[in-house]
Parts: C-alpha cells; structure tokens; sequence
C-alpha cells in the first residue's frame, strides 16, 4: 500500500493554509487503498538550509536533516498544499524541498494551492519547474483556490464546494495510483542513475 505525504507549505502564524491540508486530508482518510499523512512544515521546523554539502552527496550532519530525509524517504507520493507569496512558492516549502534530493526522485507529486485572483496558479508553476529537477513525477492534477477569503463563513472557515471534493478525489486517487506503480520501478530507476 502506497504511502502519500500531504506537504503543508505556509509556516506564518494565521496562515489559511491549514484548513485546506486538514480538510486534504479529511478527504483523504474515506480512501482505503492508499495511505496518507499530513505533515506540517510549522511543525518540522527546519532552519534556512544549513548542511555543509549539497543535498545530492546525502551527507547530512544535523539530527534536523536526518529526521527531514527519514519523513521523506519513506513516502511513496507527495500532494503539496501551497500559498503564493508573491507569484511565487513560500520560503518554508522552497527551503524544505531544497534540503534534500534522492529522497524525492521518481516520486509522484500534486497540488492544492490558494491565493488571490489566481488561486496560487504561479507557485504551482514554478513548483513543477523544481519537482522536474529533483525528478519527480509531475501530475497535471490541481485544485485551485482563487480569492479564498470570499469563501469565509462568520467563524473564518472556509466553505468547501462539491467543485473541491471532486477535484481532491481525482487528485488522491491519481496521486495513489502512481505513488503505488512507482514503488517497484524506483529502485531500478535509482540504479539506472547510479554511477558505473
């Protein structure tokens, strides 16, 4: 059974973001052929990129890394819940993704994101660009969530349409199915890349 990451990407205190992750993964707890877990960046902490050596010598010297490479490492797919921050992907997720490299190789990768006009549509863009560079799998699967704090009840809960659990049920069962055909070919694709 195939194990799929939902990455929250947003640390600042008050972010909307956590809705969406949570009710992610809401969502994704109704689907039994896979398995998924949220893991929170606010929670994992990790500093500005502190290794001595580049992620893709995997020589890690902070107890941090190890534990960042472990969480990683063991996911077979990963949904990224992503802000935009200024047409573009927030720090926290961008300097978390940059910590590692091998860990997130021929791996399987979606989007939720939010944002104003464009719903988060340009840090998704530039998140493709990076996940193509550490070789993952870029589905086409997003849900989009332009001018999200229209969509606000009294309490500050955002109000998710049946639009939103269609789209996240394509995005798990996609992001699920791929995570699940990848696992055996990953090793003979990490060996392929391996230096002869």
């Amino acid at each position: 059974m195939a194990l799929v990451k939902i990455i929250l990407g947003s640390t600042r205190p008050n972010r909307f973001g956590i809705q969406p992750a949570e009710w992610v993964m809401k969502q994704a707890e109704q689907v039994t052929e896979h398995q998924f877990e949220l893991i929170d960046l606010k929670d994992v902490d990790l500093p500005l990129l502190d290794e001595p050596t580049p992620p893709m010598m995997r020589q890690y010297t902070k107890d941090h890394t190890k534990a960042w490479s472990q969480m990683i490492e063991e996911a077979d797919g990963f949904i990224f819940v992503t802000g935009e921050y200024n047409h573009s992907v927030p720090a926290a997720l961008k300097n978390a993704i940059d910590y590692l490299f091998e860990e997130w190789n021929y791996k399987p990768v979606s989007y939720v994101s939010y944002g104003s006009l464009a719903g988060g549509a340009r840090a998704v863009e530039h998140l493709r660009g990076i996940c193509g560079e550490l070789r993952m799998y870029d589905l086409r699967e997003q849900l989009l969530m332009p001018d999200y704090y229209h969509h606000l009840d009294e309490e500050g809960l955002h109000k998710f349409e049946d639009s939103h659990a269609e789209q996240i049920q394509l995005i798990l069962d996609h992001t699920g199915f791929w995570a699940d055909k990848l696992k055996d070919a990953r090793k003979e694709l990490h060996e392929m890349n391996e230096p002869t």
